[in-house]
């Protein structure tokens, strides 16, 4: 009988692939535990094996955010300059709310409301300005798609891959994005990966839960235990 593999060991298996087969590679990072390991994973794989080449990260800032979250991200982002490849983004998209009776949406950043920002925007973000697909029907699910086929023209490619760090068990939908019967669109077949349009795909690496795998969690522990109290 084979045996099973854990969390962390098969999430290097992941990156093996991802790295061999794909000409630039970026993180989706909210600044959440998921994709936080997930940076920090991807990160440490390129320089234990001396990988030639950079990682993007790409950061969707909704303005609105917890003050301990906002130092978090502008520290993971300002860290390891040499490898990182930054999109923090500012960009007034159309993002759903489930706490008004009058609107079914509100928008970070929005220009007519700067008055009313919770704070200034980051220095060196991306704005709207710099995206010629930007549109203000755009919502921010909308947006993800189409900066991937934005970084993929940019940089003139075969192959694009986002990184995602999920826990399957957190909600249905999630689990569907890995294990739902109608991913047709497959790379190679990899039931974790997801074709977004020819030559861009997404790819779940962190998905099964943290605290089942003793390896991953004391890994997670190590890299944002000051933040996460875990």
């Amino acid at each position: 009988m084979r045996k099973a593999r854990s969390v962390y060991d098969a999430v290097q298996a992941r990156l093996e692939r991802i790295f061999s087969d794909f000409d630039y590679v970026y993180v989706s990072f909210s600044g959440g535990k998921d994709s936080g390991v997930l940076l920090n994973l991807c990160i440490d794989y390129i320089r234990q094996h001396r990988l030639k080449r950079k990682l993007g990260v790409f950061h969707m800032d909704y303005e609105v955010q917890y003050q301990e979250t906002i130092r978090y991200v502008d520290r993971a982002l300002a860290d390891n300059p040499d490898l990182l490849e930054v999109y923090r983004v500012c960009i007034p998209f159309k993002v759903s709310t489930c706490t008004s009776m009058h609107q079914r949406f509100w928008r970070p950043w929005e220009d007519d409301l700067r008055h009313l920002w919770v704070r200034e925007m980051p220095q060196n973000c991306y704005r709207k300005e710099d995206f010629d697909f930007y549109t203000e029907d755009m919502w921010d699910y909308d947006y993800q798609n189409k900066f991937a086929e934005w970084i993929y023209r940019q940089k003139g490619v075969e192959r694009v891959c986002c990184l995602i760090g999920i826990r399957t068990q957190e909600s249905y939908h999630r689990w569907q994005a890995i294990h739902g019967a109608r991913n047709y669109h497959s790379y190679k077949h990899l039931k974790w990966t997801h074709r977004i349009n020819k030559g861009i795909y997404n790819a779940y690496l962190v998905c099964k839960f943290i605290a089942h795998c003793e390896k991953l969690c004391k890994y997670f522990k190590k890299k944002l235990g000051s933040k996460y109290n875990i």
